[in-house]
């Protein structure tokens, strides 16, 4: 049959033949509509797979060779029978079968599940011959044959990057055909590594926003995967899937894929999507105990990530994960949830004070795995540790876990946590048989250093001007009070007693809630006998300046003072002369307020 094909070939020259164009008319992507996923159905047999991708027919092809070549290439069985296609028939072959060529063998690659024979395929010349040939003609290609070639390099695992990069431009100045395909595109090149490149992921963000209303579940939900591993956020496509998830109702999507919106909504870090994220916690509230628990840990994980405390979410998350979780430990068998993910529970309960009974089963779990904890893992756990006080109940999980950190380079992206480990292995359990690294502790100084503006308050402008309003309203404090043996400054410690008030900025952004790292500081203070009321700066900012000790603000104080402060001290009436002394006020309420000091 080769020998007769051989013959009824006309005699061109083999560059002539490359650069023919070989579709006929506008229906010609339709050859490859087949090719469109980046595998085929295992289930599906070869037969019927050629008869969709080729059908041949003179609307389809304009020169029968080409038609005859795909055919050939289709039946092939073997990696090497395409390779010896492509020397013996190299002076026919077309641009489009050149594209044929690579997804035939990406597709037996894929079949084959021999890594060997794939790595021997990427080291053979005549593959070599086909990614050069490729390379060539990348101006003759169209938006669906340059996406082909993407994917069936996936499918090879080949990161062939010249080819790439080549056709990056040229995609872009291609039009789309449909969503299906440029999703692929977008995913081929996502796998390939490409997450930086603005002009590749903003060009089609405009394209799918303007197809978002139209899109499928499925398709918002890869799409919305897709744009989560670039390294930009793309706002026009963002703002219309979140149309799109809320002009409809919500529960076309299932809770796995509202978790991954979740996820990719969240992973860039902006605070534009909290109407959304409120609806998924909804969702999370009431069908938590149908959810699968990698499902829960993404969506807490998420709302974790945007500083939104949802209780009821979160507390039936937690509550749903615990049980598959103690029911893992106690027949001593892996759970649903890696160890990671499990550390992610225990950060997520711990960074808003959720107290709930899966930290226990979570950190009796961890124990019996603590091998499989990465690095990043134990600084997770050793953190929840810390905010639940449950350092003397898991000395030994505490132990290996603290000798992790630092051992890798993974403690580098959390160096300001890392310091308020150490921070709080001072405090709270001096006597572990572990100290963390030098390099951790250095590193992590110069990161609280830069997040709190120094060694002291890390909002003094705020800490003055609340002073001020404390004044005018007659009430005794101190400022900027150091707590010794600690790293802590009290912004502002009323009357004699020890009770503080915090100005801070990490709060829940819905609810005004500490949480994070003020929450530590918080136990840390309690423990040392410190009461502590926090101001959240935002809301602080957000008031309007009035006359001092009268506006706004000093109603806002009077309001957060009435339930702090013992009965033994009644807040001061509104309307009390600023000349009030301090003897006239119960449990020395008075109207200095003192400068910096340190307490005795």
């Amino acid at each position: 049959m080769l020998k007769k094909l051989a013959r009824g070939v006309p005699k061109l020259g083999p560059v002539l033949r490359l650069g023919l164009r070989n579709l006929a008319s506008a229906e010609a992507p339709e050859v490859l509509e087949a090719t469109e996923t980046p595998s085929r159905p295992s289930s599906a047999p070869r037969e019927d797979l050629l008869q969709q991708w080729i059908s041949p027919g003179a609307t389809l092809y304009v020169n029968p060779i080409c038609s005859q070549l795909d055919q050939m290439l289709l039946k092939c069985e073997e990696i090497e029978s395409v390779l010896a296609l492509l020397v013996t028939h190299r002076g026919v072959f077309f641009v489009h079968n050149l594209v044929t060529a690579v997804q035939v063998l990406g597709s037996l690659a894929e079949d084959a599940k021999d890594p060997m024979a794939v790595n021997r395929l990427l080291r053979d010349p005549r593959y070599d011959v086909l990614l050069r040939d490729l390379f060539r003609f990348v101006p003759k290609l169209d938006f669906l044959a340059m996406t082909n070639v993407a994917c069936s390099l996936q499918q090879l695992d080949h990161k062939y990057y010249p080819l790439l990069s080549r056709m990056l431009k040229p995609l872009l100045e291609q039009p789309v055909p449909d969503v299906t395909t440029l999703l692929r595109c977008i995913k081929a090149y996502h796998w390939a590594g490409y997450h930086q490149q603005t002009n590749f992921y903003s060009h089609f963000a405009a394209v799918l926003a303007q197809s978002a209303p139209g899109l499928s579940p499925q398709e918002l939900v890869e799409a919305c995967s897709l744009f989560a591993g670039a390294t930009q956020y793309q706002d026009r496509f963002y703002h219309a899937a979140e149309q799109r998830v809320l002009s409809k109702d919500i529960s076309e999507f299932t809770p796995h894929q509202l978790s991954l919106i979740a996820h990719a909504f969240t992973v860039h870090l902006v605070p534009f999507h909290d109407v959304l994220l409120s609806r998924i916690a909804e969702v999370v509230e009431k069908q938590a105990m149908d959810m699968e628990p990698r499902d829960i840990v993404r969506c807490l994980s998420a709302f974790h990530r945007a500083v939104l405390y949802f209780p009821g979410a979160v507390e039936a998350g937690l509550a749903a994960c615990s049980v598959p979780l103690f029911r893992s430990w106690l027949l001593r068998k892996p759970s649903k949830l890696r160890c990671a993910e499990v550390a992610e529970l225990l950060e997520s309960a711990a960074f808003f004070g959720v107290e709930t009974d899966l930290v226990q089963v979570a950190l009796d779990y961890l124990t019996d795995r603590v091998d499989e904890v990465t690095e990043r893992a134990s600084i997770q756990v050793v953190f929840a540790m810390c905010l639940t006080g449950t350092v003397a109940t898991h000395s030994k999980l505490l132990l290996f876990l603290f000798r992790k950190i630092g051992a890798g380079s993974a403690w580098e992206s959390h160096r300001l946590r890392v310091f308020h480990l150490w921070a709080s292995q001072l405090m709270q359990f001096p006597w572990l048989d572990a100290r963390m690294k030098r390099r951790c502790i250095d590193a992590g100084l110069r990161a609280w250093c830069l997040h709190r503006r120094g060694y002291g308050c890390p909002h003094p402008e705020e800490a003055r001007d609340i002073s001020a309003e404390l004044q005018a309203m007659g009430v005794q404090h101190r400022t900027f009070v150091a707590v010794q043996e600690t790293p802590y400054e009290v912004d502002i410690a009323l009357g004699p007693g020890k009770y503080a008030l915090l100005v801070a900025s990490e709060t829940a952004r819905n609810t005004l809630t500490p949480v994070g790292s003020t929450l530590l500081q918080m136990k840390h203070l309690k423990d040392r006998g410190w009461r502590c009321l926090v101001v959240p700066r935002r809301a602080w900012l957000l008031l309007e300046s009035g006359p001092k000790g009268q506006g706004p603000k000093a109603d806002y104080l009077r309001a957060l003072l009435e339930g702090f402060l013992p009965p033994s001290a009644p807040l001061l009436a509104r309307d009390m002369p600023k000349t009030t002394s301090a003897t006239s006020v119960a449990s020395g309420i008075g109207v200095k307020s003192s400068p910096a000091s340190v307490e005795v």
